[in-house]
């Protein structure tokens, strides 16, 4: 996975420069597209999916709409997803948490993550960070494990819902310290980043991009990134292992799929008109701002990626002995 985490501006400049111009089949799209966002609205899944939405409807003259199908962790709008029409009018814009997380997290399915559903194009974005509200007397990520430890159950983290990135980073980190904390899941990002700052609950390992605003206005406090390096956004924070936990970094992407069965030039098309569309400048620069260091993806890098991915979580599950849902 190291290899993938590049600076956003570079790899998006050499797609710019090297991505040709897609050359859609005549018959497509030949009516509006969908795009669903199995999450409520209002995260940063939402922004990517109108982001590309306005990007395609400007390319194929058709109506392209983003609709927020959410419930069971991104599960229930992932499932529509993979039942719909394998013609490319129907895709799925969303995080890896009901993708390579519910494959692990997940005793059953109604889908199969990885076979149901074909990758378009997406971006890596920064690693989760390990975020506690203000009030609580804990500065470090050291302080936090020894608090936990004495204090078992007593301390409850958020997430965006059961089987979601913030509820894997939880329980990895859980796994790995040997701490017990209550897991409350939300449905969404946004109310249980709301409930945070708000002291109702005590602890999230959520993404830097859905805590930054809270971070900066001393709402929470942030102890390390889950991820291999720290991040140029709050370069004082130190990742997991440099505070003393290693073994819980986490890689986090937002991306594109359509169904899996969907006939190989449409396909095609998708994938080089997003790639094409999302490379320019303009594109770059919101996903830069918004981001940080967000590295593009393309599909044919998506669908190499993501059965490895999900079958090292599958195995991480299992060896810390992580509850199924």
């Amino acid at each position: 996975m190291k290899r993938l985490l590049a600076p956003a501006l570079a790899l998006a400049a050499l797609l710019a420069c090297g991505a040709p111009h897609a050359q859609p089949r005549p018959d497509f799209p030949s009516k509006g597209v969908h795009v669903i966002n199995p999450f409520p609205p209002g995260s940063p899944v939402e922004y990517v999916g109108r982001l590309v939405a306005q990007n395609l409807e400007q390319a194929w003259g058709k109506y392209v709409v983003v609709e927020s199908r959410s419930g069971a962790g991104g599960t229930v709008g992932a499932n529509y997803v993979a039942k719909a029409a394998p013609d490319g009018h129907t895709l799925l814009v969303t995080t890896a948490s009901p993708i390579s997380f519910a494959a692990a997290l997940y005793e059953k399915l109604p889908y199969d993550p990885v076979k149901d559903l074909a990758p378009v194009w997406g971006i890596v974005t920064p690693g989760q960070v390990v975020v506690v509200n203000s009030q609580l007397p804990i500065r470090t990520l050291a302080e936090l494990v020894a608090y936990a430890k004495a204090n078992p159950g007593k301390l409850s983290y958020a997430s965006s819902g059961i089987g979601t990135v913030q509820h894997f980073g939880g329980e990895l980190f859980q796994a790995r310290t040997g701490t017990k904390m209550v897991h409350v899941p939300y449905r969404g990002g946004a109310p249980a980043a709301t409930d945070l700052a708000g002291g109702h609950v005590q602890v999230m390992f959520d993404s830097l991009t859905n805590q930054l605003r809270n971070i900066e206005a001393g709402k929470v406090r942030p102890l390390a990134i889950l991820r291999s390096r720290r991040d140029s956004k709050l370069p004082d924070v130190p990742t997991a292992a440099e505070a003393g936990v290693p073994g819980v970094e986490v890689v986090n992407w937002i991306s594109l799929f359509a169904p899996a069965g969907t006939p190989a030039d449409v396909l095609r098309t998708l994938r080089q008109t997003t790639k094409s569309v999302m490379a320019t400048p303009d594109n770059v620069a919101r996903l830069t701002e918004t981001f940080g260091e967000a590295q593009v993806l393309d599909g044919e890098q998506l669908a190499q990626m993501i059965p490895t991915e999900a079958r090292t979580y599958i195995e991480l599950v299992e060896r810390a002995g992580i509850p199924k849902q």
